[in-house]
């Protein structure tokens, strides 16, 4: 008797060296079936997880001296509720179960339908930490007789490595699953940084300057300068609702859409207006954009522009600043047939136009505070020259103090120096 009480540590021992080597719940579920009647000297094995969204337990797998009958058990789907046979029962009290053949607690649904013949089960809670992972049952040792209660305790003590093994593959898996998903946006932020354009040669006397940051990998904020052959340059910047790849997806197709019509639709308008039939008739994702598209033209000292819901433009001087009375109009890609208006204005010498995203006015602090639009007019207000809107977003960042921004931010200027 203590050659084989020795036997069987010898092989809990092993057994634990080998779990702690398996990543996968597919690799490890069979290992644990193999292991649990290597220990108990079992015919049949099966492990039932608990679903704890449906509150039953399922069979995960099952494994038999006769493959073809833990087949049939896998493929009949079996589940059991709480308290129902005798595996509902154990998960029902967490507590082991030794029995007989001839226990009226046994479900013999199985039994039933493979034609295999229960004689003696021995059934134990799979546990971690007092939580509920599954039960573990072996049937019918291989000698003819009964399980005995030093099986039982060599069963509990395999059921407890079996919990650490379980817990640590869903925990690898999940972190497996982590990485896999944070490379993938790794590589769409380079995607999307490679949209993000290099900023135009400017006239004498006229200057650029635009930066983007998304709150996550990758976002749906964007800007885009477009040189037109007349000398002129569309500006726009767009902000798709929501964050991260879905965003950032419908946000590609923007910036397609008006480099592919920028120069053949003359007016800003326009391509609000092929934009928001884009959204409604070609993209099936109810996601909507705000954008606002501004064209310079250097010779004439103007800028036309159209907004689809964005922030309004602000122009900015020395000590002052303002927002132009342009229409917001409504986002991109809520209803169709909608009119966008064109606002015409002078870009004056010693004035800088400026376009933000909600990134900038929505911007919390450790307080949940928001910057707010009046902020941003103080600070552009006390702001010496230009770029304005590296000095706000200098601003937005000491406001955050370190707390990671809840939205896409962006800025795109454009202004002309001094007389």
């Amino acid at each position: 008797m203590a050659t084989r009480q020795e036997s069987r540590l010898r092989k809990l021992i092993q057994a634990n060296q080998m779990l702690a080597q398996m990543d996968s719940l597919p690799e490890l579920l069979p290992r644990l079936l193999e292991l649990a009647q290597d220990v108990t000297d079992a015919v049949a094995s099966s492990i039932l997880l608990y679903d704890e969204e449906q509150n039953v337990l399922r069979f995960a797998l099952a494994r038999n001296d006769s493959p073809v009958v833990a087949q049939q058990i896998l493929e009949g789907d079996f589940t059991l509720h709480m308290g129902e046979g005798i595996a509902g029962c154990v998960a029902e009290s967490r507590k082991s179960i030794l029995c007989s053949g001839s226990d009226p607690r046994i479900n013999r649904l199985a039994d039933v339908a493979t034609g295999f013949t229960t004689r003696s089960l021995l059934c134990v809670p799979i546990l971690y930490k007092n939580e509920l992972l599954g039960v573990a049952q072996v049937l019918n040792p291989h000698d003819g007789g009964d399980f005995t209660t030093e099986d039982l305790e060599i069963l509990e003590s395999f059921a407890h490595l079996a919990g650490v093994a379980l817990v640590r593959s869903k925990l690898l898996e999940a972190l497996l699953e982590q990485e896999r998903m944070t490379v993938q946006l790794q590589a769409a932020a380079h995607i999307h940084k490679a949209f993000l354009p290099r900023l135009p040669a400017m006239p004498k006397g006229w200057n650029v300057w635009a930066t983007s940051r998304p709150a996550i990998h990758v976002g749906g904020d964007m800007y885009d300068f477009i040189p037109l052959p007349d000398g002129r340059l569309v500006t726009y910047i767009a902000d798709v609702a929501g964050k991260g790849l879905g965003a950032a997806l419908v946000g590609t197709a923007v910036w397609s859409r008006i480099r592919s019509h920028a120069a053949s639709e003359i007016t800003p308008s326009g391509i609000l207006k092929i934009l928001n039939e884009m959204l409604l008739n070609d993209m099936e994702n109810n996601l909507f954009v705000t954008v606002c598209i501004a064209v310079y033209d250097m010779a004439a000292q103007t800028v036309t522009f159209a907004n689809a819901g964005h922030l309004r433009p602000l122009i900015v001087s020395s000590g002052t600043v303002r927002e132009l009375p342009v229409s917001t109009g409504l986002p991109l890609g809520i209803e169709q047939n909608v009119h966008y208006d064109d606002t015409l204005v002078e870009l004056r010498s010693g004035q800088s136009l400026l376009l933000l995203s909600d990134g900038i006015t929505e911007a919390y602090d450790a307080a949940h505070e928001l910057y707010g639009e009046e902020r941003v007019m103080e600070l552009l207000q006390a702001a010496s020259s230009a770029p304005y809107g590296r000095a706000l977003l200098a601003a937005v960042d000491l406001w955050q103090a370190g707390i990671a921004s809840n939205d896409d931010i962006t800025l795109l200027e454009v202004w002309r120096d001094p007389a």
